[in-house]
């Protein structure tokens, strides 16, 4: 009868020196290259078989503790898994894991010292050079809606709100890679609001190396341009009310508003600016209007025809303020 493996290892220890050496060699040549492919093994593993409803953090550390060089192996199109766990396998996510992938890659030197773990690796199949955390902020399920898109933008707020926990996700990487931009879709609200309200700077362009995100929502190459300038326009109204969200903020000499007009139509924009901007005295859109867009005043008056009479903060009406302005 055979011996177990376990069994088999405690003799050999107790053995080691009473066998001749040639045998030795020959076990430590046939064990390297056991520990090899069991590494290759666990490297595959984690690329194609971990599951966030299976496993378990404790039994992915084991297995990196085990065969550390798995967590840097690489698969047929170049990936880390971490990565890899960024897609789904067949129906199966391990996006879970993508914390504790970069806390134990930062351990062990995964993606080089300024990698993070490999969140800052380039994602080798991605077209535009984003890297793991860009692809992570921007991933969407394609031709799916409703509770499996749902689910799939919901873990992936939550790793980046674990990854924040860690510090291994930075808030000056929102402006870096430009997060906010790479969340701008129906598909990833929960990503975009995650980064919004760690940084509601971000919606106002600042110095930015971006385009002001409002802008880009109804850039006319853009798909969804309605959900996204909705999401856009109340996020700025959430954090810069006294701005009315950048509704009036110009690009190359056109306001959002204006362009908004242009790419949507009037009748859809104003829709959208009336659900995001109710009429109130706390955003009197005709005085922010006739300061910063005057040629759209009668647009916006007919959707906003009680606004004529609303006061600004210095008690002014709209037409006290039209007729100074002029």
């Amino acid at each position: 009868m055979s011996q177990s493996v376990d069994d088999f290892f405690t003799q050999l220890q107790q053995s080691r020196e009473k066998v001749p050496k040639k045998v030795t060699s020959k076990i430590n040549e046939i064990a390297r290259k056991a520990i090899e492919d069991m590494s290759k093994a666990a490297g595959k593993f984690l690329h194609e078989d971990l599951d966030d409803d299976k496993h378990t953090e404790e039994q992915v550390k084991a297995i990196i503790e085990l065969f550390p060089e798995s967590l840097s192996q690489e698969d047929e199109k170049g990936r880390l898994p971490i990565q890899r766990a960024l897609y789904l396998k067949k129906g199966r996510s391990s996006v879970t894991f993508v914390p504790l992938l970069a806390k134990e890659g930062c351990r062990l030197g995964v993606g080089g010292e300024e990698s993070r773990g490999g969140l800052l690796s380039i994602v080798p199949t991605d077209d535009d050079g984003d890297n793991t955390i860009q692809w992570l902020s921007a991933a969407r399920v394609v031709g799916e809606k409703g509770p499996v898109s749902d689910e799939y933008d919901r873990k992936r707020a939550q790793v980046l709100e674990k990854l924040r926990d860690l510090n291994l996700l930075k808030k000056a990487d929102i402006e870096e890679y430009g997060l906010v931009h790479n969340a701008l879709h129906p598909k990833s609200q929960r990503r975009f609001d995650f980064f919004t309200s760690w940084d509601p700077a971000a919606l106002e362009g600042r110095d930015s190396q971006w385009m002001k995100p409002i802008h880009r929502a109804i850039r006319s190459d853009r798909e969804e341009k309605e959900e996204k300038f909705e999401m856009v326009l109340k996020a700025g109204m959430e954090y810069f009310p006294e701005r009315l969200g950048f509704l009036f903020c110009k690009k190359d000499g056109i306001s959002a508003c204006k362009k908004a007009f242009d790419e949507i139509g009037v009748d859809k924009a104003m829709k959208i600016i009336r659900t995001c901007i109710p009429p109130s005295d706390d955003h009197p859109i005709l005085h922010h209007a006739i300061r910063h867009a005057p040629d759209l005043e009668n647009d916006i008056a007919q959707y906003y025809p009680d606004a004529l009479f609303l006061r600004d903060s210095n008690g002014h009406t709209f037409l006290q303020v039209k007729f100074y302005m002029n």
